[in-house]
């Protein structure tokens, strides 16, 4: 699994020209799920982006985290981020799991996030989407899991 992890002061998804989800000050994931990806890896996931020191703490330093801080959580289903770029002009994508695969998994990560305690919005997976949003920082950071 791939990540990459912003931190937001907001973030929103449209589709269609519509607002489809929002949050205010937070965490905008984008993730894109691989072949040898299991469903452990989501637990791995979770337990990363909400425990990880994204934010300011009581020392001015990066050391406080999403439920610290009682921030939001966006997620993205984002493909490309398994692109292989190296060689060429043309992204090859073949370590990106399959639709089917992909599609369970990123259902599992909601899934599973709907149990937890941190506020969450997402995305559709395989939308096209217009995603808005305003780093902080900025700060952005890339995660392999």
């Amino acid at each position: 699994m791939q990540a990459l992890a912003q931190r937001v002061s907001s973030a929103k998804i449209c589709i269609n020209a519509k607002t489809h989800a929002s949050i205010k000050e937070g965490i905008l994931a984008y993730v894109c799920f691989e072949i040898d990806d299991e469903e452990e890896v989501v637990n791995k996931f979770i337990s990363k982006i909400i425990n990880f020191s994204f934010f300011k703490g009581d020392n001015h330093t990066m050391s406080a985290s999403l439920k610290e801080i009682d921030g939001e959580l966006m997620i993205v289903s984002q493909f490309t981020l398994s692109a292989v770029t190296d060689k060429g002009n043309k992204p090859s994508f073949h370590r990106a799991a399959e639709i089917d695969k992909a599609h369970f998994l990123y259902n599992s990560l909601l899934g599973r996030l709907n149990e937890s305690e941190i506020r969450f919005q997402s995305g559709v997976f395989g939308a096209d989407m217009d995603i808005h949003s305003v780093n902080a920082g900025p700060v952005t950071f890339s995660f392999k899991m």
